[in-house]
């Protein structure tokens, strides 16, 4: 890419309007690669264009023009061949007048948030040229960025030293600020500017990152979440109305920004290092520490690099090295985050449709491979065609659903400011850990797996976590572990949920379940069918309600939600140690692996993920149990016997033990032998719904479409094996003919 010229520059700063925030950093960087580029520029002036680019990007709206003008004065130096110098007025605010130094605002000497006005300001409405498309992806990028920026944020009450966490929490809140600008959004980029002024002094080492300024910053991403549903919303015409409470916010955030921050947060870190600047020359060893500090001590107001050459506690030529060093970082870190690979943004509705039709491409192929004439001996060469056109097929399905395959890491972050929120609402002290954030799923699932987590972390937080006090009594540490992992196993992606709390008690939930007359007794029931006995509607072990659990509503949510996406919830516990749940997923909705099987005329498909063993019984392995039916003796374990074509009412199916097959399949640790007629082979087929007119049925989770162009139906594992416990079908869906269609 050409590097831009002198007359370039000149015309692009002649075309700039000062509130042009987006405008401005791209006439910033446009003089800092020119400046990199020059041969013929000394030391002090590249330090001035570097004074000039960052006066540009950090000055508050209403002191660009000023800002501006200089620029251009040095801008009209450089064209001539003179030797640069950084000049221009100060700020008014200062009560200064015009200096020879570079008073403009710097790293050094941060802008002043502008004082808010005295009462909320009425809402504003979208400017009538404004560009929707445009506006959308305004709206789904400030979304990602604040996602980044709490996760930044959070990390930094860990570590409040960590520049790079400062760095994506401020270019966030500059980016909103400057597009919403260009875009018109004056409240949002108002308010914006202010939460941005903040991290700025926290970025140049004036303001320490404490508890209050965490509080002050997170508040703000909410805020400017929140703005940007009532941007959203404005597409339909009505008013932009500023989130309740942001006249309270931005009135804290300027005194956080004028150092009037509470008092009594200040003591709680550290004061944080020195300038970074001063950190690349102490690196690189060209001064030390102590000259540095006394520097800084005796010209505060001036910027570092001028009082280290001015002292001659340093040569100009390594400070301007130091300097180039620093701009150059400053790049790179925005490239970063502008991100490192090329991409492009694809509306998510034209994504699906893509998938869709490649699913249909997929039924067409093997429609064709099934056809009679590609499978005569006579068509070698047509099968030859037909099988290499099956494999491109087969990888262009495979890259198509890559395209929506999502890491956990924005639900991981979303539940990592959950705990926090909870924790100090609760009193208690809450180590979280994640593990395999980059973990990817199928965007939908990846959606519908959101709220039950929040639901689990609630309750884990809420019931599972004791308070401080109590772990300490019981021999533990005062602050209690969640720890949040996902990871890959059997074709499926398992998501785990410990804590190390008090655990579920085992006497209480059965009690409870008596009295609501869920149970007679818990003397017969595993650990397992009992702590199953939470996700009942309405059933809850909590002493009192709170404001965080304990009304009994959630986790029947939780169960129906994972259940609804052919997931799997399990539950481990033990006294005094913690509860683990456990979420076995699928990989996509979209496409399912399974073996089909004949049943009668009918075919259906049976996930692979699921099925442990098919076997031809002998007659000594069948038995009948009074009360639970039919039953397989198999390897000491008694499992019970679901006969297809009873449930779906098939006819003409085989009903000797001795002529079919059972196929010993699985959900979790609980098992059942499905009675099949025939194994027909393993296949790959696009999942379809059945639509409503067909409704739900109970046992099957949807259709697909075969080589034949029949239709084979999926079998719902879990579904099967809660009948055959139950010996009844679910009271939801339509009743009677079960039959498949064909």
């Amino acid at each position: 890419m050409p590097q831009p010229s002198l007359d370039e520059l000149a015309l692009l700063l002649m075309q700039l309007d000062p509130a042009d925030e987006v405008g401005a950093r791209r006439f910033s960087e446009a003089m800092r690669e020119a400046a990199d580029t020059s041969a013929g520029l000394a030391p002090m002036s590249i330090i001035a264009v570097l004074k000039c680019t960052e006066a540009v990007e950090n000055c508050a709206a209403s002191e660009r023009e000023a800002v501006l003008v200089a620029a251009g004065t040095m801008l009209e130096a450089w064209m001539r061949g003179d030797a640069l110098t950084w000049v221009t007025a100060a700020p008014a605010s200062t009560g200064s007048g015009a200096s020879a130094g570079p008073s403009a605002p710097t790293p050094s000497s941060p802008v002043a948030a502008k004082p808010v006005a005295d009462a909320p300001a009425a809402p504003e409405t979208l400017p009538d040229d404004v560009d929707l498309d445009l506006l959308r992806d305004f709206i789904n990028e400030s979304r990602e960025m604040l996602a980044g920026a709490e996760a930044a944020l959070l990390q930094l009450e860990t570590d409040p030293t960590n520049d790079e966490a400062v760095n994506t929490v401020f270019r966030a809140f500059h980016t909103v600020k400057g597009t919403a600008a260009f875009l018109g959004l004056g409240q949002l980029s108002a308010f914006a500017h202010k939460a941005e002024s903040v991290l700025s002094q926290v970025r140049d080492r004036v303001l320490a990152y404490s508890a209050h300024t965490a509080d002050l910053s997170l508040q703000s991403a909410d805020n400017l979440r929140e703005f940007l549903d009532a941007v959203e919303a404005a597409i339909d015409g009505s008013p932009i109305l500023a989130p309740d409470g942001t006249h309270a916010l931005a009135l804290a955030l300027d005194e956080a920004a004028a150092g009037k921050a509470d008092e009594a947060s200040t003591d709680e870190v550290a004061p944080l290092p020195a300038a970074r600047l001063g950190d690349i020359l102490v690196d690189r060893g060209v001064v030390d520490r102590a000259t540095l500090e006394a520097v800084r001590a005796e010209d505060p107001a001036m910027p570092l690099g001028q009082a280290l050459v001015q002292h001659n506690a340093a040569p100009l030529k390594d400070v301007a090295q130091a300097l180039r060093q620093q701009a150059q970082q400053q790049k790179q870190v925005r490239q970063e985050s502008a991100g490192a690979a090329d991409s492009i943004r694809v509306r998510t509705d034209r994504l699906d449709k893509l998938i869709d039709m490649v699913g249909e491409l997929v039924i067409a192929q093997a429609l064709i491979a099934a056809d009679g004439i590609v499978m005569q001996a006579g068509h070698q060469g047509l099968s030859r065609k037909v099988s290499m056109a099956g494999k491109i097929v087969r990888d262009l399905q495979d890259l198509s659903m890559s395209m929506r395959m999502v890491p956990l890491k924005p639900v991981f972050q979303k539940l990592a400011r959950l705990v926090r929120d909870l924790s100090q609402k609760s009193g208690k002290t809450v180590e979280f850990q994640t593990h395999g954030e980059d973990t990817e799923l199928d965007r939908n699932m990846v959606d519908a797996i959101a709220d039950p987590l929040v639901h689990m972390v609630r309750n884990s937080l809420d019931h599972g976590l004791e308070a401080p006090a109590e772990r300490t009594a019981s021999g533990k540490r005062a602050a209690g572990v969640l720890r949040l992992s996902a990871y890959h196993a059997g074709g499926a992606v398992v998501v785990e949920l410990h804590d190390d709390g008090r655990g579920l008690n085992r006497e209480k939930i059965v009690a409870k379940a008596i009295a609501k007359g869920l149970i007679d007794s818990g003397k017969q029931m595993s650990d397992r069918d009992v702590f199953a006995l939470i996700f009942a509607p309405g059933f809850s072990t909590a002493d009192k309600v709170t404001d965080i659990s304990g009304r009994g509503v959630g986790m029947d949510v939780v169960r129906r939600n994972i259940e609804g996406i052919r997931g799997t919830i399990e539950i481990s516990s033990a006294a005094g140690e913690g509860t683990t749940f456990k979420l076995r997923l699928p990989l996509t909705l979209a496409i399912t692996d399974g073996m089909l099987v004949r049943v009668g005329s009918e075919r259906y498909i049976v996930p692979t993920t699921s099925i442990q063993l098919s076997f031809r019984p002998s007659p000594e392995q069948i038995c009948t149990v009074a009360g639970r039916g039919e039953m397989v003796v198999l390897r000491g374990e008694t499992l019970p016997i679901v006969r297809l074509h009873r449930l779906f009412k098939v006819p003409n199916a085989r009903e000797r033990f001795d002529e079919s097959l059972l196929m010993l399949v699985g959900d979790g640790d609980k098992r059942v032998a499905l009675m099949v007629d025939d194994l027909l082979g393993q296949h790959q087929v696009v999942a379809k719904s059945l639509g409503e007119g067909i409704g739900r049925i109970d046992g099957l989770s949807g259709g697909a479409i075969l080589g034949d162009g029949r239709v084979g139906l999926i079998i719902d594992i879990g579904q099967i094996v809660q009948l055959s416990r139950t010996g009844s079908s679910s009271d939801d869906g339509p009743r009677g003919d079960r039959r498949a269609v064909a």
